[in-house]
């Protein structure tokens, strides 16, 4: 073991034996280069997971989509509850809109289909909200093309039902 130039120059720090300067100089490049490469991958590992906690935390619109998701039939009964009877439309105009007769789905199929939409309409906006968001829009153009959707689908409401011709006589 003493007689190896390189355990003699790894494990006591001294050689017994002359070493060869271009070995020396291999060494000491091939040791540098092991540090380099082992603060390179530090470096990717840092950058990795602050990529994946960036990915992360883009998922904000879809998480609070699921959480008022969860809360959407309370919410449903507190604007049934109201004195404001237009109230479950403007909340959850996608709901409204299946039972609508121009649509010609059974009781039961357009029953199943506003739970089904009761319950996924903020969590696919939501969806839609880190879509565009990712094009690097501003949350101000976000909020209104969410809006905008909702207010398209109440429109469409207060035209097949002609609630608007009531309003207007009266």
């Amino acid at each position: 073991m003493l007689e190896s130039p390189q355990l003699a120059a790894e494990y006591s720090g001294y050689s017994l034996m002359p070493m060869v300067p271009c070995f020396t100089a291999t060494e000491i490049e091939r040791q540098e280069l092991s540090h380099l490469l082992a603060a390179f991958h530090r470096r990717l590992r840092v950058e990795r997971r602050i990529q994946s906690l960036r990915s992360l935390i883009s998922l904000w619109p879809v998480v609070a989509g699921v959480l008022l998701g969860v809360y959407a039939p309370t919410l449903r009964d507190l604007a049934a509850n109201s004195s404001a009877p237009w109230a479950v439309t403007l909340l959850f105009p996608f709901s409204v809109l299946v039972g609508e007769r121009g649509l010609h789905f059974s009781w039961d199929t357009a029953h199943a289909l506003a739970q089904i939409l009761l319950y996924l309409q903020f969590p696919l906006e939501g969806l839609m909200a880190r879509i565009v968001l990712k094009h690097r829009v501003s949350l101000f153009k976000v909020l209104g093309r969410v809006t905008f959707l909702h207010v398209f689908a109440v429109l469409y409401l207060v035209l097949a039902t002609g609630s608007l011709s009531q309003f207007l006589t009266n």
